[in-house]
């Protein structure tokens, strides 16, 4: 009997959408969390030192885009990746869009709010000690506006980044009128990689409300 264990951070994108994937093709699997310092313990899991994790009966794959291809290839009933080369090419961009940019003002609404922040450090640091939690925010306040600075979101005024934001999901409520998926009637993974980025912010993020004022694409998060 197959052995599934799914190595996460609970608050990670990347992790929500490889937990949407396991789902999807119907799975059973366990999930070790690494909250608060046991964060520590990631880097012995792989050479990257990132999560997610996945075990395999003792295989273990690194990198949610990794694991979803080692699903489709072991088992490949309900396919995350077309095989119709354009669909394929189209679900492949979703995928990359969703890890390189929308990630971008998942973790700038997250972390350079104060609400959200504390929203998101209580799911990082549930069940460990309270100085943990400190160290974790710390570390936050620390790292996130500096890589953000660096990549540009954070050298612009608040109301910039939020209209480019919205301006992005005017167009993937465009996108979605007329057919349930991004590809069409059957999810994959440019559905499961966007909506993984999205869920962490109606999570933790003020911009909630706004984020399912668009009734496709909360009908659309629902149905991911």
């Amino acid at each position: 009997m197959s052995t599934i264990v799914l190595h996460q951070w609970e608050m990670s994108p990347f992790c929500n959408k490889v937990r949407r994937c396991l789902k999807h093709k119907g799975l059973d699997y366990s999930v070790v969390d690494y909250n608060g310092l046991l964060a520590l313990n990631a880097a012995k899991l792989s050479k990257v030192g990132k999560l997610p994790v996945v075990d395999f009966n003792g295989h273990r794959v690194q990198d949610s885009a990794a694991i979803a291809r080692y699903l489709d290839e072991k088992y490949p009933d309900k396919l995350l990746y077309p095989r119709e080369p354009r669909a394929l090419a189209e679900a492949r961009m979703w995928e990359d869009w969703a890890g390189q940019s929308l990630y971008f003002y998942e973790i700038y609404f997250r972390m350079l709010d104060p609400i959200s922040l504390e929203r998101g450090l209580d799911l990082i640091a549930a069940g460990r000690p309270s100085y943990e939690r400190a160290i974790l925010k710390y570390v936050f306040k620390s790292r996130y506006p500096r890589k953000l600075k660096e990549q540009g979101l954070a050298r612009m005024p608040r109301e910039q980044v939020e209209k480019l934001f919205f301006d992005r999901l005017e167009d993937i409520e465009a996108l979605l009128e007329g057919r349930n998926y991004l590809g069409g009637d059957a999810p994959n993974i440019a559905d499961f990689s966007v909506v993984g980025q999205l869920d962490e912010l109606v999570r933790t993020s003020e911009l909630k409300p706004r984020i399912l004022s668009y009734p496709r694409i909360a009908a659309w998060l629902n149905r991911c």
